[in-house]
Protein backbone atom coordinates (compact mmCIF):
# COMPACT_ATOMS: atom_id res chain seq x y z
CA UNK A 1 0.00 0.00 0.00
CA UNK A 2 1.09 3.68 -0.80
CA UNK A 3 2.24 5.64 1.72
CA UNK A 4 1.22 9.08 1.03
CA UNK A 5 2.54 12.08 3.89
CA UNK A 6 0.28 15.96 4.20
CA UNK A 7 2.47 18.54 4.96
CA UNK A 8 4.54 22.05 4.30
CA UNK A 9 7.48 21.21 2.51
CA UNK A 10 9.56 23.57 4.28
CA UNK A 11 8.83 21.53 7.15
CA UNK A 12 10.90 18.38 6.11
CA UNK A 13 13.86 17.84 6.06
CA UNK A 14 14.87 15.70 3.01
CA UNK A 15 18.68 15.53 3.49
CA UNK A 16 17.98 13.39 7.34
CA UNK A 17 15.19 11.27 5.58
CA UNK A 18 16.39 7.84 4.93
CA UNK A 19 12.90 6.67 2.91
CA UNK A 20 13.09 6.68 -0.45
CA UNK A 21 10.36 9.48 -1.14
CA UNK A 22 8.63 11.27 -3.81
CA UNK A 23 7.45 14.71 -3.39
CA UNK A 24 3.96 16.11 -5.42
CA UNK A 25 2.52 19.24 -5.52
CA UNK A 26 -0.81 18.11 -6.57
CA UNK A 27 -3.02 14.70 -6.27
CA UNK A 28 -3.39 15.30 -9.68
CA UNK A 29 0.20 14.15 -10.54
CA UNK A 30 -0.45 10.33 -8.19
CA UNK A 31 -0.98 8.50 -11.78
CA UNK A 32 2.28 9.35 -12.57
CA UNK A 33 3.45 7.98 -9.30
CA UNK A 34 1.59 4.36 -8.87
CA UNK A 35 4.52 2.44 -8.03
CA UNK A 36 3.48 0.22 -5.21
CA UNK A 37 5.25 0.67 -1.88
CA UNK A 38 6.74 4.24 -2.66
CA UNK A 39 6.10 7.42 -0.03
CA UNK A 40 4.71 10.25 -1.34
CA UNK A 41 4.64 13.85 0.12
CA UNK A 42 1.71 15.94 -0.92
CA UNK A 43 1.09 19.51 0.25
CA UNK A 44 -0.64 20.03 3.47
CA UNK A 45 -3.98 21.33 1.61
CA UNK A 46 -7.51 20.50 2.19
CA UNK A 47 -8.17 19.89 -1.60
CA UNK A 48 -5.03 17.38 -1.84
CA UNK A 49 -6.50 15.22 1.57
CA UNK A 50 -10.23 15.26 -0.34
CA UNK A 51 -9.04 14.11 -3.68
CA UNK A 52 -7.49 11.10 -2.59
CA UNK A 53 -9.97 9.92 0.15
CA UNK A 54 -11.49 7.07 -1.79
CA UNK A 55 -8.45 5.72 -2.90
CA UNK A 56 -6.52 2.77 -0.81
CA UNK A 57 -3.65 4.49 0.42
CA UNK A 58 -1.94 4.81 3.62
CA UNK A 59 -1.87 8.55 4.61
CA UNK A 60 -0.48 10.63 7.43
CA UNK A 61 -2.16 14.20 7.82
CA UNK A 62 -0.56 17.10 10.10
CA UNK A 63 -2.66 17.66 13.12
CA UNK A 64 -4.09 20.99 12.34
CA UNK A 65 -6.05 19.24 9.15
CA UNK A 66 -7.50 16.73 11.97
CA UNK A 67 -10.67 18.32 11.57
CA UNK A 68 -11.25 17.49 8.06
CA UNK A 69 -13.45 14.68 6.85
CA UNK A 70 -11.12 11.95 6.80
CA UNK A 71 -13.62 9.06 7.55
CA UNK A 72 -13.03 7.32 4.59
CA UNK A 73 -8.90 7.21 4.98
CA UNK A 74 -6.61 4.89 6.54
CA UNK A 75 -5.31 7.52 8.16
CA UNK A 76 -2.48 8.41 11.38
CA UNK A 77 -2.17 11.89 12.38
CA UNK A 78 0.99 13.52 13.31
CA UNK A 79 2.09 16.62 15.68
CA UNK A 80 4.68 18.73 14.54
CA UNK A 81 6.27 19.34 17.83
CA UNK A 82 6.61 15.49 18.57
CA UNK A 83 8.47 15.14 15.36
CA UNK A 84 11.58 18.12 16.06
CA UNK A 85 14.27 16.57 17.00
CA UNK A 86 15.32 19.50 20.00
CA UNK A 87 11.76 18.23 21.76
CA UNK A 88 12.94 14.61 20.99
CA UNK A 89 15.76 15.19 22.88
CA UNK A 90 14.02 16.89 26.22
CA UNK A 91 11.47 14.12 25.89
CA UNK A 92 14.13 11.71 26.73
CA UNK A 93 15.34 13.93 29.61
CA UNK A 94 12.56 14.52 31.42
CA UNK A 95 11.55 11.42 30.92
CA UNK A 96 14.18 9.84 32.84
CA UNK A 97 13.39 12.01 36.06
CA UNK A 98 11.43 9.59 38.73
CA UNK A 99 9.24 12.96 39.38
CA UNK A 100 8.35 14.86 36.68
CA UNK A 101 7.88 17.93 38.93
CA UNK A 102 8.63 21.58 37.61
CA UNK A 103 7.45 24.53 35.08
CA UNK A 104 7.57 23.72 31.76
CA UNK A 105 7.51 27.57 29.72
CA UNK A 106 6.41 27.11 26.09
CA UNK A 107 6.42 30.00 23.89
CA UNK A 108 5.60 29.71 19.89
CA UNK A 109 5.50 32.24 17.44
CA UNK A 110 3.72 32.14 13.73
CA UNK A 111 2.93 33.86 10.95
CA UNK A 112 -0.27 32.92 9.74
CA UNK A 113 -3.50 32.98 12.17
CA UNK A 114 -5.00 29.78 10.57
CA UNK A 115 -1.64 27.91 12.39
CA UNK A 116 -3.84 28.63 15.65
CA UNK A 117 -4.87 24.97 15.01
CA UNK A 118 -1.58 24.02 15.85
CA UNK A 119 -1.79 24.90 19.65
CA UNK A 120 -4.64 22.35 20.44
CA UNK A 121 -1.89 19.69 18.72
CA UNK A 122 1.15 21.32 21.00
CA UNK A 123 -1.21 20.67 23.76
CA UNK A 124 -1.92 16.97 23.02
CA UNK A 125 2.10 16.18 22.59
CA UNK A 126 3.02 17.93 25.94
CA UNK A 127 0.11 16.11 28.12
CA UNK A 128 1.69 13.08 26.96
CA UNK A 129 4.60 14.19 28.58
CA UNK A 130 3.48 15.75 31.59
CA UNK A 131 0.17 13.87 32.34
CA UNK A 132 -3.79 15.07 32.37
CA UNK A 133 -4.07 19.02 32.90
CA UNK A 134 -6.25 19.46 36.53
CA UNK A 135 -6.71 22.85 36.02
CA UNK A 136 -6.46 24.75 32.84
CA UNK A 137 -6.95 29.02 32.45
CA UNK A 138 -6.44 30.82 29.07
CA UNK A 139 -6.53 34.55 28.08
CA UNK A 140 -6.30 35.77 24.19
CA UNK A 141 -6.37 38.77 22.80
CA UNK A 142 -8.26 40.15 19.98
CA UNK A 143 -7.63 37.46 17.16
CA UNK A 144 -7.61 39.63 14.66
CA UNK A 145 -5.53 42.16 15.71
CA UNK A 146 -1.28 41.21 14.93
CA UNK A 147 0.38 40.26 16.87
CA UNK A 148 -2.13 38.12 18.19
CA UNK A 149 -1.90 36.25 21.91
CA UNK A 150 -3.22 33.36 23.48
CA UNK A 151 -1.84 32.30 26.63
CA UNK A 152 -2.50 29.15 28.40
CA UNK A 153 -1.93 28.14 32.36
CA UNK A 154 -1.59 24.41 33.24
CA UNK A 155 -1.56 22.78 36.69
CA UNK A 156 -1.02 18.93 35.79
CA UNK A 157 -0.81 18.30 39.79
CA UNK A 158 2.37 17.16 41.53
CA UNK A 159 4.05 20.22 41.49
CA UNK A 160 4.19 20.19 37.71
CA UNK A 161 2.90 23.04 36.10
CA UNK A 162 3.17 24.80 32.28
CA UNK A 163 2.80 28.48 30.81
CA UNK A 164 2.19 27.93 27.09
CA UNK A 165 2.36 31.67 24.71
CA UNK A 166 1.56 31.52 21.56
CA UNK A 167 1.74 34.56 19.07
CA UNK A 168 0.60 35.37 15.21
CA UNK A 169 3.34 37.74 14.34
CA UNK A 170 5.63 37.82 11.29
CA UNK A 171 7.93 35.22 11.93
CA UNK A 172 8.45 31.50 12.81
CA UNK A 173 9.87 30.56 16.53
CA UNK A 174 10.01 28.32 19.11
CA UNK A 175 11.08 28.62 22.66
CA UNK A 176 11.24 26.52 26.00
CA UNK A 177 12.41 25.76 29.32
CA UNK A 178 12.00 23.07 31.39
CA UNK A 179 12.86 23.89 35.35
CA UNK A 180 12.77 20.10 36.97
CA UNK A 181 14.17 19.06 40.38
CA UNK A 182 17.75 18.36 39.10
CA UNK A 183 17.39 19.49 35.80
CA UNK A 184 16.82 23.01 33.64
CA UNK A 185 16.86 22.94 29.91
CA UNK A 186 16.51 25.79 27.74
CA UNK A 187 16.10 26.28 23.68
CA UNK A 188 15.45 28.98 21.52
CA UNK A 189 15.20 28.05 17.49
CA UNK A 190 16.65 31.38 16.66
CA UNK A 191 20.06 30.48 17.95
CA UNK A 192 20.41 26.90 15.93
CA UNK A 193 19.55 28.90 12.61
CA UNK A 194 22.75 27.87 9.97
CA UNK A 195 25.94 30.75 9.99
CA UNK A 196 26.26 30.00 6.38
CA UNK A 197 23.82 29.55 3.22
CA UNK A 198 24.29 25.44 2.44
CA UNK A 199 25.15 24.30 5.77
CA UNK A 200 25.02 21.37 6.61
CA UNK A 201 23.96 21.75 9.79
CA UNK A 202 19.70 21.32 9.76
CA UNK A 203 17.67 23.84 10.39
CA UNK A 204 15.42 23.15 13.73
CA UNK A 205 11.93 23.44 12.90
CA UNK A 206 12.39 20.74 10.06
CA UNK A 207 12.22 17.16 10.37
CA UNK A 208 12.62 13.64 8.37
CA UNK A 209 10.05 11.82 7.05
CA UNK A 210 11.24 8.79 8.83
CA UNK A 211 10.25 10.57 12.41
CA UNK A 212 6.67 11.19 11.20
CA UNK A 213 6.06 7.56 10.41
CA UNK A 214 7.51 6.44 13.51
CA UNK A 215 5.52 9.16 15.82
CA UNK A 216 2.08 8.72 13.98
CA UNK A 217 -1.03 7.97 16.23
CA UNK A 218 -3.63 6.38 14.24
CA UNK A 219 -6.94 8.40 13.56
CA UNK A 220 -10.25 7.08 15.81
CA UNK A 221 -12.81 8.75 17.54
CA UNK A 222 -10.79 8.96 20.50
CA UNK A 223 -8.06 10.55 19.45
CA UNK A 224 -10.49 13.15 17.21
CA UNK A 225 -12.97 13.70 20.71
CA UNK A 226 -9.14 14.51 22.27
CA UNK A 227 -8.16 17.45 19.98
CA UNK A 228 -11.60 18.38 19.51
CA UNK A 229 -11.94 19.38 23.40
CA UNK A 230 -8.24 20.52 23.61
CA UNK A 231 -9.28 23.02 20.34
CA UNK A 232 -11.97 24.26 22.44
CA UNK A 233 -10.01 25.21 25.37
CA UNK A 234 -7.54 26.95 23.21
CA UNK A 235 -10.78 28.78 22.12
CA UNK A 236 -12.09 29.13 25.31
CA UNK A 237 -15.30 27.07 24.88
CA UNK A 238 -14.54 24.55 27.05
CA UNK A 239 -13.26 24.34 30.69
CA UNK A 240 -11.16 22.27 32.80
Amino acid sequence: MMKMIFSRFDRIDFRTTLENVSVLESAEQLRENENGEAIIVLAATVENLQAVKNHAHQVYIPSNLITTNNQNLDSSVYFDLENYPFYQKAKEIISKEDKRKGVFRFRRTVKHVEDVSLLAGDLYVLSALLGEPQDVHVKRTDQTVTPAYIIIMLYFGSGTMAHIEYTVTDQERIEFEWSGINTIIEFDSDEMRPVRPGSKTALPLTYSVDSILATAYKVDQALIDRMNHLGLLVDGGATK
